[in-house]
Formats: structure tokens, C-alpha cells, sequence
């Protein structure tokens, strides 16, 4: 499957199964043998978007192949809108260490890991239907234990402020780019956590 932007400076698609040096890349680092999704279910996607210095860039994403027209559908709806985006990189970019991904503001999907509130429940980033979107201005917030992911945002817990680009909000235009299209939006949790940064497409997606 190659889905292509028409717009010819920008760039939109997603190619499955993926290409092999990508599958060689995440292979015992975001993707394992015990993952619930094997590799032919993923989808490696080219987007387009605007940086924070307004310039506009190329970045790369893996997310579920049942949702990749709608993820791309998104972005280019923020591309077009010049939502801004700090980088987009897969996690492989900080050795799997999705801490890190956060700390550098790095938009991301795909990676096979624990559910930060459940660990005991696969994340639906393991299974490539959870985006998460400039995570250090869209923090992790868990009251009940405490937790500020990542640690360094403390500050943008204030989601008063309109001084901050690529601070999402209810309603805004990267809200509405996902809720439209059947994502769930962390930031509307109201039970233990709340999670601004975070995108997400139950596991009914899959097995339709």
C-alpha cells in the first residue's frame, strides 16, 4: 500500500509491509518477538510538517496499518493548519528509551512496552494505535502517584497558557484533526491521569 500527499512540495504516505531496512532497525529494540503484533501489521509513514522555527520538515512514524490513512489524514490536516512539531523520529533515535523520546519533545507511535498507569496491560503503543504529540509541552499527569512524565514539564501543567506553540487543547485543531477521525484524546481523562501528548484508537480497530 503507498498512499501519496497531492500536494507535491509535502509528503504523506505510508508503505506496508515494512520497508526492510526498517524492519531490521526496530527488530529487538520497539518491536520483540512477544509483541502482540507482528511486523506485516505495522505501517512505516513519511509525514510532513512545520518545526518550531516555522521551517518545514520530514519525519517518520510507525503506527498500526488499520489506522494509517486516518493518522495521515491528521497530519496533513495539521500540516496544512502549520500546527507546530518539535521532531519526529522513531524511539530508535534514543535507544528505546521513550523517557528520552519525551525529553527531547519528540512526536512518536509504535513501541512495544508497559501501559504507564497499568503495567500490568500492553500500552496501545505496543500495539501501534497510540500517538503521542510534543510529550514534553503535552505531559503525562498522574495526581494520585504523583508522576509528571516527563519530569521536566511541570510547567506546562498549566494548560491556561497560549504562549507555548504546539501546546494542544480541547477543541484546537490537532484535537480536532484526531477526535474526528475516532481517536480518544488523553487530555479529556478525568480518572487518576491525564495525558495531553496522547492519541489514541481502542483495540476494536484491530479486529474489525
Amino acid at each position: 500500500m503507498l498512499i501519496a500527499s497531492l500536494l507535491a512540495a509535502t509528503l504523506f504516505t505510508a508503505t506496508t509491509p515494512l520497508p526492510k531496512e526498517i524492519q531490521e532497525k526496530i527488530a529487538g529494540h520497539s518491536w520483540k518477538e512477544d509483541a502482540p503484533v507482528a511486523l506485516d501489521d505495522l505501517a512505516y509513514l513519511r509525514i510532513s510538517y512545520w518545526n518550531m522555527e516555522n521551517e518545514e520538515s520530514l519525519g517518520e512514524m510507525i503506527v498500526h496499518k488499520t489506522i494509517a490513512d486516518k493518522v495521515l489524514g491528521a497530519f496533513q490536516e495539521l500540516f496544512e493548519a502549520r500546527f507546530p512539531i518539535e521532531r519526529m523520529e522513531l524511539v530508535e533515535a534514543y535507544d528505546t528509551n521513550d523517557d528520552l523520546s519525551m525529553e527531547a519533545n519528540n512526536s512518536s507511535a509504535f513501541c512495544f512496552r508497559p501501559n504507564v498507569t497499568y503495567p500490568h496491560l500492553i500500552s496501545l503503543h505496543g500495539y501501534g494505535l497510540a500517538i503521542d504529540i510534543n510529550p514534553r509541552i503535552n505531559p503525562y499527569h498522574n495526581w494520585e502517584k504523583k508522576i509528571v512524565a516527563p519530569s521536566s514539564s511541570v510547567e506546562f501543567l498549566d494548560r491556561t497558557r497560549s504562549d507555548v506553540p504546539g501546546m494542544i487543547q480541547q477543541d484546537d485543531v490537532c484535537y480536532r484533526a484526531f477526535t474526528s477521525r475516532g481517536f480518544e484524546w488523553g487530555g479529556d481523562w478525568t480518572e487518576r491521569r491525564v495525558d495531553y501528548q496522547h492519541f489514541q484508537i481502542q483495540l476494536d480497530a484491530i479486529k474489525q
